[in-house]
């Protein structure tokens, strides 16, 4: 079933003016319960303004946004949606709202109007989910990037969304840090069950998805499994690069090795070098 519903979406900001600039046109995508989307694309190819579009943030100037079926524009559904579409944006220290970690991540549930001991058991699941339970009482603005950023992950939780949109979340972390989130995410999406969206411009987490969007000039150039990799070529002719497994595994080809096509991954390569399955 369907969460969020992007319909012939159309916006552009600036519309009107001289300096307008169209960010998306013509964008049809979903994101079912408990799926795990990745969005790549390049520099402005429309992928973060799509991540805004989905809990409201910005409004479509055509076609339309639904998440449960309730319209982003309608003002009176706002509160709910973004009750249930939560965003985790590039830098975490923009969300971070108080000097103790713990009082960071009840901040959405206090202005949810919950109850004290539901607060507590919603940040101290959020904390454990995320590795941080053990920092709560500490503050925020001396963890490392990862870590930071894993508090902006709980604070999102602790709201209990039915879907977490990470938007370019692991674009400003060492390669290190950045696993360390992206485990977090796929230990949420499959133990949790939430659906995951996550734009990125980095090909190997789009690897963990289950449906991957390439965008290109605010429109939908691709949408399917990691096959999509395969399109070597075509994704260089939009700025994109395959992952590494992948461009490896051509170039091997090329010089006459007998591969196996569809691989993309590092453990796939691997295994069809070895000739382990």
């Amino acid at each position: 079933m369907a969460i969020i519903e992007l319909n012939n979406v159309h916006f552009t900001y600036n519309a009107g003016r001289e300096d307008e600039t169209p960010a998306v046109r013509g964008v049809s995508l979903t994101v079912s319960e408990g799926e795990f989307v990745a969005i790549v694309g390049h520099n402005g190819s429309g992928k973060s303004t799509i991540a805004k579009l989905m809990n409201g943030l910005l409004l479509p100037d055509e076609g339309s946004v639904t998440v449960d079926g309730m319209s982003t524009a309608d003002d009176d559904k706002l509160f709910d949606i973004r009750s249930r579409v939560g965003v985790v944006f590039q830098n975490p220290d923009n969300q971070m709202v108080a000097t103790i970690i713990e009082d960071d991540v009840a901040f959405g549930p206090e202005n949810l109007g919950l109850p004290p001991e539901k607060i507590r058991e919603r940040v101290d699941w959020s904390l454990k989910s995320v590795g941080m339970y053990d920092r709560r009482e500490g503050t925020p603005f001396r963890l490392s990037g990862g870590q930071k950023q894993r508090v902006a992950i709980a604070g999102v939780l602790a709201l209990k969304p039915k879907v977490m949109v990470l938007d370019e979340s692991t674009s400003m972390l060492d390669p290190v840090s950045r696993e360390e989130v992206m485990t977090v995410v796929k230990k949420l999406n499959r133990e949790e069950g939430m659906a995951v969206v996550a734009i990125t411009h980095f090909m190997e987490e789009a690897l963990e998805a289950d449906k991957i969007v390439v965008m290109d000039d605010g429109k939908v150039f691709a949408e399917g499994g990691k096959e999509i990799f395969e399109r070597e070529a075509e994704l260089e002719k939009i700025g994109l690069s395959a992952p590494l497994a992948c461009r490896i595994s051509h170039r091997l080809r090329e010089k006459g090795i007998d591969l196996p096509p569809g691989i993309v991954t590092e453990s796939e390569l691997v295994a069809a070098l070895t000739g382990k399955t």
